[in-house]
């Protein structure tokens, strides 16, 4: 069984990111392996906020993100700075998800197998 963490650097809506994520998640948790932890920064952490979208046209990322790490136990963490420079203030937060500095992403990088990045590219 090989171990996962995703760090996502993409907001939700301008690029994939968080769709293919997901995808991707599934996929592997299927074939028998385990997402530990999903970390988001930069950009990324506006993944975190819960929206309500009453367009139903629209794909709800922030519920299909909680939907997910419900449904596997991977806790969503958002980059603290990042987080602080947004000003999401963590009762905007999608259920289960937290706020943590880098050495967070530190700690989900020690433990995993393989750690993919999702995001714009440079």
């Amino acid at each position: 069984m090989v171990s996962f963490t995703f760090v996502v650097c993409a907001e939700p809506y301008k690029y994939e990111a968080i769709d293919t994520m997901i995808n991707l998640g599934e996929t592997i948790v299927k074939k028998g392996h385990t997402v530990l932890g999903i970390f988001l920064y930069g950009s990324g952490v506006y993944n975190i906020k819960e929206r309500t979208l009453k367009d139903t046209s629209l794909r709800n990322l922030s519920n299909r993100l909680k939907e997910f790490c419900k449904k596997h136990k991977t806790e969503p963490i958002a980059c603290s700075t990042w987080i602080s420079f947004t000003g999401i203030k963590v009762e905007e937060f999608i259920e289960g998800a937290a706020r943590e500095g880098l050495g967070g992403l530190s700690d989900l990088i020690a433990r995993s197998d393989k750690v993919i990045f999702f995001g714009p590219g440079g």
